[in-house]
C-alpha cells in the first residue's frame, strides 16, 4: 500500500489517531478498572501490542506504526479487539500518500492455529506528482484484514498476512515459513505482493497502467527474534514492480524491519 503526506492528510491522520487514541485510552482504562490483582501477585498479563517499521523498494519507501488493545483480557487470549494504523510513504517521481486505519477484530486460538480477523475504516490522501493520475485527494473505505499463524512443529511455523481495502481495491499479503534456530531466534523464507487490483477492472488504459504500476512482488528470507515483551524482524530480497504481465524493468532489492513490544 502507498502512503502520502500533504497538509490535508496529516491534519487528516492527526485527527484520526486523536480519535484512536480517545477510544484505546478508554479501551484502557476501563480494562484497568475491571481488572483484578492476581491472587499469587504474578503480574497481569500483557494487553496491548504496539509496532512501528519501516520498508523500502526499487520504486517506493515507506514507514509504518499501529496498536492493538484488547480491552476485555490479555493479548494472547481468545476475544476482541481494537487496532489503529498511521503510515506514510513515497513513490518515487509519482507521488506520496498517508494512510490511517481504524479497525475492531476478533483473535481465536485453534490448537496450535492463531487466526484474528479485522474490519473497519481506511482513509488515504494521496498527493501525485504527475499531472493526471488517478491518485489523487482523500479518499475513505472500508478495509478487512485477515493474520493466521500456524505451529506446525515444536521448530517450524507459518504465518500468513492479508488485507483488502475500497479504496482503489487495494490489496497486499505476505507468507513466511520459519524454522527455529533456537526457541527464541528463527529464520525463513518469504513471498509477498500488493498493489491495486483495481487495474485489472479499470475501464480505460490511462487508469489500469497508473493501478498497474503500483503493484509490488517479492521473495526473500528474513530473520525473526522474540521475547516475552515482544518481537524484532528483518527481512530482505528481490521485488519486482507491476504485475506478471505488466512488468516495468528487472528486479531490484527490498528490504524491511519491524519492531513490536507487548505491555
Amino acid at each position: 500500500m502507498a502512503y502520502s503526506g500533504s497538509l490535508a492528510a496529516l491534519r487528516g491522520s492527526a485527527a484520526l489517531a486523536a480519535v484512536v487514541a480517545g477510544m484505546l485510552g478508554g479501551a484502557g482504562q476501563a480494562v484497568l478498572a475491571q481488572q483484578q490483582a492476581p491472587a499469587d501477585g504474578a503480574a497481569p498479563p500483557p494487553r496491548v501490542e504496539m509496532w512501528s517499521g519501516g520498508e523500502g523498494f526499487p520504486h517506493f519507501w515507506s514507514v509504518h506504526g499501529g496498536a492493538t488493545v484488547a480491552p476485555f483480557g490479555g493479548i494472547r487470549d481468545d476475544g476482541f479487539r481494537l487496532r489503529a494504523v498511521l503510515g506514510y510513504g513515497d513513490y518515487y517521481g509519482a507521488g506520496t500518500a498517508t494512510a490511517g486505519d481504524l479497525l475492531i477484530g476478533y483473535h481465536q486460538q485453534h490448537g496450535t492455529v492463531t487466526i484474528k480477523v479485522f474490519a473497519g475504516l481506511t482513509v488515504v490522501d494521496y498527493t501525485p506528482r504527475e499531472p493526471g493520475s488517478v491518485l489523487i485527494g482523500t479518499e475513505h473505505g472500508a478495509k478487512g484484514v485477515l493474520e493466521a499463524w500456524w505451529n506446525i512443529t515444536d521448530e517450524a511455523w507459518a504465518s500468513l498476512d492479508l488485507s483488502v481495502s475500497s479504496t482503489h481495491l487495494d490489496y497486499g499479503g505476505r507468507l513466511r515459513l520459519g524454522w527455529r534456530l533456537w526457541p527464541e531466534l528463527s529464520a525463513g523464507l518469504e513471498a509477498g505482493s500488493g498493489g491495486m487490483a483495481e487495474g485489472v477492472f479499470a475501464p480505460d488504459a490511462a487508469a489500469a497502467g497508473q493501478a498497474l504500476e503500483h503493484d509490488t512482488s517479492r521473495v526473500g528470507a528474513f530473520l525473526r527474534y522474540e521475547w516475552e515483551a515482544g518481537e524484532v524482524s528483518v527481512s530482505g530480497g528481490w521485488a519486482v514492480d507491476g504485475t506478471w504481465r505488466e512488468r516495468e524493468g528487472g528486479p531490484g532489492p527490498f528490504g524491511t524491519v519491524s519492531l513490536l513490544t507487548r505491555f
